[in-house]
């Protein structure tokens, strides 16, 4: 079956994304169910020979399926909230109960918890790879990356580096113009994330910028090793960690980082630490608040910032400012 000519998953998939917020429980209860038959026609599509929903020895996993000749297991969820890494530990449990080098997929749409990713990181040995919400929809894209493209991403960056998760690359049809030249900027999380692309889409819309949330303190690093290792045309990175109490730590953590990695010397890195953390330097929170996003509000805020001011009194903002070109006129 060619991957690209079957659509039937891809629009089963894009008719459960398209769900409304406020429907029933019991409706996304449903989508949850159809979520896990979505992915049994993905894997179909793509001859990795799937099953799901078995119990071996009274335990229910969501399902398995062969990647490329060798047995992996999957758990699938589509839950209002980020995933707890309590969940993960159970799904790793599963794993560790299976042959030696079984390696499990968690695929979670609404992503991931604050501190799910980094305690895998933290822990001994490593034997998920996680996908979310953002890596699915560039697969279901018509000419997205294949699954087997995308699980071979996932486990070179695991294998290499040590990573759960890293986000698949985007997938850009249109050319990049010299005048665009593209900027990756690497956050800790999603507010982050938020932050720097609603700025750059704010203040400085022309510029093509792909924003990478790493989901998680301990993961920033690895998943900047993976970006400055691996080949390709970028030609600016960005690098922003939260000083947390700890700005120069966190800054000889970057640097170690950049002088170990086999980067382009055409590539421009900057690297930004902002204490406490990048909400908070901004003045969109107190230091010790959680950050909730409204994103209209979230927005007006963004926008009424006065950016020359707070670069003015932040060297770490000022640089962060300026690698985005977010200043210029």
């Amino acid at each position: 079956m060619d991957w690209n000519e079957n659509s039937v998953w891809r629009s089963l998939f894009t008719a459960l994304d398209g769900l409304p917020a406020n429907v029933s429980n019991a409706e996304k209860q449903r989508r949850g169910n159809r979520f896990e038959h979505v992915l049994y026609i993905m894997f179909d599509a793509a001859d990795m020979d799937p099953r799901t929903r078995y119990r071996p020895q009274g335990e229910e996993i969501d399902g398995s399926f062969l990647h490329r000749g060798r047995p992996m297991l999957f758990e699938a969820k589509w839950t209002s909230d980020p995933v707890p890494a309590s969940s993960l530990y159970q799904f790793r449990g599963k794993v560790d109960g299976k042959l030696t080098g079984t390696i499990g997929l968690f695929i979670s749409m609404a992503g991931y918890s604050d501190d799910a990713v980094d305690a895998l990181v933290a822990g001994k040995t490593l034997n998920l790879i996680l996908f979310d919400g953002f890596d699915m929809r560039k697969i279901a894209q018509p000419n997205g990356i294949r699954i087997n493209q995308a699980i071979d991403i996932k486990l070179r960056a695991a294998a290499e580096e040590g990573t759960p998760y890293i986000p698949l690359p985007d997938i850009i049809s249109a050319p990049i113009t010299t005048s665009q030249r593209k900027v990756t900027v690497i956050v800790e999380g999603k507010v982050d994330a938020h932050i720097i692309s609603t700025l750059a889409r704010l203040r400085y819309p022309e510029k093509a910028v792909s924003v990478i949330p790493a989901m998680g303190r301990l993961n920033l690093p690895l998943v900047a090793r993976v970006q400055l290792n691996q080949p390709s045309d970028l030609k600016e990175l960005i690098i922003v960690a939260d000083g947390d109490g700890l700005p120069e730590e966190a800054r000889r953590n970057l640097e170690r980082v950049v002088s170990d990695a086999d980067a382009s010397q055409e590539l421009q890195i900057t690297l930004v630490v902002v204490n406490p953390d990048l909400g908070a330097a901004l003045g969109l929170r107190q230091p010790e608040e959680h950050l909730r996003v409204d994103r209209q509000k979230f927005e007006k805020d963004l926008l009424e910032l006065n950016l020359r001011r707070l670069a003015a009194s932040n060297p770490e903002l000022k640089r962060l400012f300026s690698a985005m070109k977010i200043l210029e006129e």
